[in-house]
């Protein structure tokens, strides 16, 4: 072992040290982030260190005693969930959480293993240096929202829970995706009205089978996540409004306006994905502050919705709705100006956190 990592020394940094000293089992990823190392190369890891009390990686500046994610176990060995063993080329973008990745495949797709299973750090793990935190999905497929569902959200909105027979969904371009700390970008187009919204994205992958998402029960719908991120749905409202002519997929789709992270947390770490805490803050003022258990539609019961005839393919990203606080409906509205900060935090998963700018 010493050998070994005397021979990778010169290929790191100082700030990369060995973790293990001896040869350990292969460690299942529970939470996958998704970086650029020193060198600039895309990787995929395991959080180093202990999370906080409540396992939510979290965002903080320099020197804050909170903790950051600075270091990743790289996971380059990797099982097609078929139990046929591969390796990745040293320094290749090629994870479950990438839809062009060529190196799992079936039904002529990425496979997208379930939950994060069969991902894990080599048996001898060196912690790499984070130099920049990416989505942990780098183009989704396709992006699903559902507005409207959570009960306190009815409320504030002067409607009553049941006015809508089924949830209220729509897609989105899913090159509006955003890395979890980097700018959301305002266009002149979309400047005046634009909306926070924390949301519990669920990321679609394939079941123990390596069965497509399509026509699942709502019992069945666990058995197709791949894991659960953080998102900041950003909307421009005067797109979305009557004057701009009720267009909710245009209002949500600008670039940037979905940022995404900080990791991917699997379906065991997460517990019961309807009792997280969400919550928002705008220039350190809380504006949302709900649980997931509000929803008037489950995580499940929207797979289950969207599914039918319909088939999510691996790495779809589904958004749940936002509980209450939401800028437009504040007296006076709050919406989003140039050198806001912004943070998103949904509990066992992480905090997304973004200035704003004005183009």
């Amino acid at each position: 072992m010493l050998r070994r990592a005397a021979l990778m020394a010169p290929l790191r940094r100082a700030a990369v040290r060995t973790m293990c000293q001896k040869a350990t089992t292969t460690a299942q990823a529970s939470q996958i982030v998704r970086f650029l190392d020193e060198n600039g190369v895309v990787r995929y890891g395991q959080p180093v260190g202990e999370p906080d009390q409540d396992r939510t990686f979290a965002y903080a500046p320099e020197g804050s005693q909170r903790r950051r994610i600075e270091e990743a176990l790289l996971l380059e060995d990797m099982d097609d969930g078929y139990g046929r063993r591969q390796r990745s080329p040293p320094g290749t973008d090629t994870s479950p959480l990438d839809p062009a990745s060529a190196i799992l495949t079936r039904h002529g797709l990425p496979l997208f293993t379930k939950p994060l299973r069969a991902w894990g750090t080599k048996d001898t793990p060196i912690p790499v240096k984070i130099s920049k935190l990416l989505s942990p999905i780098p183009t989704p497929p396709a992006v699903w929202a559902c507005g409207v569902n959570f009960t306190e959200a009815y409320a504030e909105l002067g409607l009553e829970v049941g006015v809508y027979k089924y949830p209220v969904v729509f897609l989105q371009n899913p090159a509006a995706v955003n890395n979890p700390f980097d700018p959301i970008v305002i266009p002149k187009v979309a400047r005046g009205e634009c909306d926070y919204e924390v949301e519990l994205a669920t990321v679609i992958g394939v079941d123990p089978e390596g069965r497509l998402c399509k026509n699942v029960s709502v019992e069945e719908a666990k058995n197709y996540i791949l894991g659960y991120t953080v998102a900041n749905d950003v909307g421009a409202r005067k797109w979305q409004g009557r004057k701009g002519g009720g267009q909710w997929a245009r209002a949500k789709s600008f670039d940037t306006f979905l940022p995404l992270g900080p990791c991917l947390v699997s379906p065991s770490a997460i517990g019961d994905p309807q009792n997280l805490r969400m919550t928002t803050r705008l220039n350190d003022e809380v504006m949302q502050d709900g649980n997931t258990s509000d929803m008037v539609w489950s995580v499940y019961n929207i797979i289950s919705f969207l599914s039918q005839e319909t088939t999510l393919l691996p790495g779809t990203v589904v958004l749940s709705g936002t509980p209450r606080g939401i800028g437009f409906v504040r007296n006076p509205p709050r919406y989003l100006k140039n050198n806001d900060r912004i943070a998103v935090e949904i509990q066992n998963i992480g905090t997304v956190y973004n200035h704003v700018l004005e183009s």
